[in-house]
């Protein structure tokens, strides 16, 4: 036990360290800036400080919002879970790779909604790759589970724009988002992440309306709300 919680410890602040990062890339790849330039208040052009006391989206010169999310001590909490659940294996590597990945997607797409190629390519083939070799997946399970969650959601996409008369009720980025899950998870656990995640979509939308006056046929995206079912996709199953 003691072990384990060491491991915990260790994972959790190696989560930390990742999302100080995360948050650099979360905020610069939009806006295309250089990964490596200081990001800044798009209001006074104070430089955004890495670490931060203040947790809300807040410029410490000029008090307005800056657009940079904050994800470190979420991560933090989450690796440590990962850490308690697949202890110090393979898999543990893997879903925390693909913790990383999930949490880029989907604060980009939670706040631009776009899901873009330079960040879903190279996750899309990691999971192809690391499921079979580290995740404990089948060759055959990653397939179809990547093949099941792009087929569910393309068809879902066409008959949204049926039934909205051309209009996209979800973006096209949701296909590659599902489609990346299934690779993570496998078959069948993706129909499990798929249907968590519409559940959590739907919940998102409902608030959006709700709280920010959207309307029914308001586009909301699904990018979330599919990351939070495949995150929770890691806890079912082998």
């Amino acid at each position: 036990m003691l072990v384990q919680v060491g491991v915990a410890l260790v994972w959790a602040a190696l989560g930390w360290g990742v999302g100080i990062v995360l948050n650099r890339l979360v905020y610069q790849i939009p806006r295309d800036r250089p990964l490596f330039e200081p990001p800044t208040c798009p209001h006074c052009g104070a430089r955004v400080a890495a670490v931060s006391l203040y947790p809300l989206d807040r410029c410490t010169t000029c008090r307005e919002p800056t657009g940079y999310d904050r994800s470190e001590w979420i991560l933090a909490a989450l690796f440590a879970m990962l850490a308690f659940w697949f202890g110090p294996t393979t898999s543990l590597f893997a879903h925390s790779l693909y913790l990383v990945a999930l949490t880029v997607l989907g604060l980009i797409d939670l706040r631009h909604r776009y899901v873009y190629t330079i960040v879903s390519l190279p996750t899309l083939l990691g999971a192809l790759l690391l499921s079979p070799l580290l995740a404990g997946l089948g060759i055959g399970a990653t397939i179809l589970g990547f093949t099941a969650g792009a087929l569910v959601f393309a068809i879902l996409y066409v008959v949204g724009r049926i039934l909205y008369h051309g209009m996209e009720p979800m973006g096209s980025g949701d296909i590659t988002i599902a489609a990346i899950i299934g690779a993570m998870v496998g078959f069948p656990r993706v129909l499990s992440a798929l249907f968590v995640g519409s559940i959590a979509s739907g919940l998102f939308g409902l608030a959006a309306m709700v709280v920010g006056g959207r309307g029914r046929r308001a586009f909301i995206p699904y990018g979330p709300g599919l990351c939070l079912g495949a995150l929770v996709a890691f806890f079912i199953g082998p």
